[in-house]
């Protein structure tokens, strides 16, 4: 009774590239430990080498020469091309599809047996070159044995009875071409050697190449999982953020209502409810944070550009940054080099940026000063908005500004927690600032203070 079965794919055109998201690529990589390939995808790795192949062939067979009769490396040259091109395609199409359109077993039996003639008709050439009895004749014999070996090891490892179907030819040559060149003899048990161990040779290659391909498909498969897992963080950071940010939002409007009924007659409760207020907003601000991070990080981040009056973003920062500045008796002042004009950006992630490192500066300056210099420049036909935030705040090592911008990193980190943070901000604007064409950089002394500059694309000059 005959089992229906699945049609099968195409086999892909000769020359095609095993690509990393093919399927067939994953597959030849998973053979490297312990996988399988389907008979198909064997196949299409296989005549992915037809043109290395074909092109050996024809230059070898012009060396070849100058030793062996032209007629003879002519017609085997030519037979060889038409073997690659055109005979093994139509015996593919036509015996083996059909047979792996059966099964598996029938399919890799059958390409075993295609490529079994191919390889024996390969082997005529190495064979002629060695009976020659001349010194070029047996370089080249050797010269085929060990490509043709390796190319065999290379291709053709990923099933055993089809790697067999083209290494027992090569091993029947090594023995025979000596021997019925120089007879049982010294000279012909050396050759047997030397052609046997360019065969021993290249299956250690092809050992090693499994062994490398092992480790690095562990390796990919690590950093895919890794990635993976990073995704899934990030998706989930961004649910519990939006989760946590409703309770928080009543909490923050509950507690105001409080500060506001009770008023100047119960000025503790008052008190209470206003730190209750201070501190959830301040929760929310990171929860805010950790959100948009975890947008940045599954791409879901999308720039809402606009042609705007940058001076107006930045009267609007000069207001909203007052009272940061004030918190720990700062002055803060905004200059602008020349007039900023209009620029194609996203407003509000401009101002989030430009808070964020004008918090930080306020956070970390107490009875000191913040200027916020802007300035327009025009580079490699782009228009360019730069912004340099300077405070004469504590300053930043030298250790610490190779990893301010990396997640949780704080100055001071570590032992020193005197300064509130989850340290997430400058990470926040270092992307921000890359996904909008530009990016963050800092300039810093322990003890002087520090400038952090912000560069962003505001489109074509």
């Amino acid at each position: 009774m005959k089992t229906a079965t699945a049609k099968l794919p195409p086999i892909p055109p000769i020359g095609a590239r095993l690509r990393a998201d093919d399927p067939a690529f994953h597959a030849f990589r998973a053979s490297a430990v312990g996988g399988s390939l389907s008979v198909v995808e064997v196949a299409g790795a296989i005549r992915a080498g037809t043109w290395p192949r074909v092109i050996f062939a024809a230059l070898i067979a012009i060396v070849a020469s100058a030793v062996l009769p032209l007629a003879f490396t002519i017609g085997w040259c030519v037979f060889m091309i038409a073997w690659e091109l055109a005979i093994r395609l139509w015996l593919e199409e036509h015996l083996f599809l059909p047979a792996a359109e059966r099964s598996q077993t029938s399919g890799f039996r059958v390409l075993a047996a295609i490529h079994f003639v191919g390889a024996s008709a390969y082997t005529i050439f190495p064979a002629v070159a060695w009976s020659s009895d001349t010194a070029l004749g047996m370089v080249l014999a050797a010269a085929w044995f060990c490509s043709s070996a390796n190319h065999a090891f290379v291709y053709f490892s990923s099933e055993r009875w089809l790697l067999m179907s083209s290494i027992v030819p090569l091993g029947v040559c090594a023995v025979l071409a000596p021997l019925f060149t120089q007879g049982v003899s010294v000279p012909a048990a050396a050759g047997i050697i030397v052609l046997a161990s360019l065969v021993i040779a290249a299956g250690l290659f092809g050992y090693d190449r499994r062994v490398l391909l092992s480790v690095l498909a562990k390796h990919i498969a690590a950093r895919v999982a890794a990635e993976q897992a990073n995704a899934a963080k990030s998706q989930f950071l961004a649910t519990m953020s939006h989760e946590l940010r409703t309770p928080l939002n009543a909490v923050i409007g509950y507690a105001e209502l409080i500060e506001e009924e009770a008023g100047g007659a119960q000025k503790d409760i008052a008190e209470d409810a206003r730190k209750i207020r201070s501190s959830a907003r301040q929760l929310l601000s990171v929860i805010d944070v950790i959100l948009d991070l975890s947008k940045l990080e599954t791409g879901a981040t999308v720039l809402e550009l606009d042609r705007v009056d940058v001076t107006a973003v930045i009267a609007n920062l000069r207001a909203a940054a007052a009272p940061l500045a004030a918190a720990n008796a700062n002055t803060i002042t905004f200059e602008e080099v020349a007039p900023l004009g209009e620029a194609e950006i996203d407003p509000v992630r401009l101002h989030q940026c430009l808070m964020q490192l004008i918090s930080n500066a306020t956070k970390f300056t107490r009875n000191g000063h913040i200027r916020v210099l802007a300035s327009r420049a025009d580079l490699q036909g782009r228009t360019k908005l730069i912004f340099e935030v300077t405070d004469t705040g504590i300053g930043i090592s030298p250790e610490q500004q190779a990893r301010i911008f990396e997640p949780f990193t704080q100055v001071q980190g570590d032992a020193d927690r005197s300064y509130e943070g989850a340290g997430l901000g400058l990470t926040l604007v270092q992307r921000l600032a890359r996904l909008m064409g530009g990016d963050v950089s800092c300039q810093s002394e322990l003890g002087k203070g520090s400038t952090f500059i912000l560069t962003l694309d505001a489109g074509p000059v």
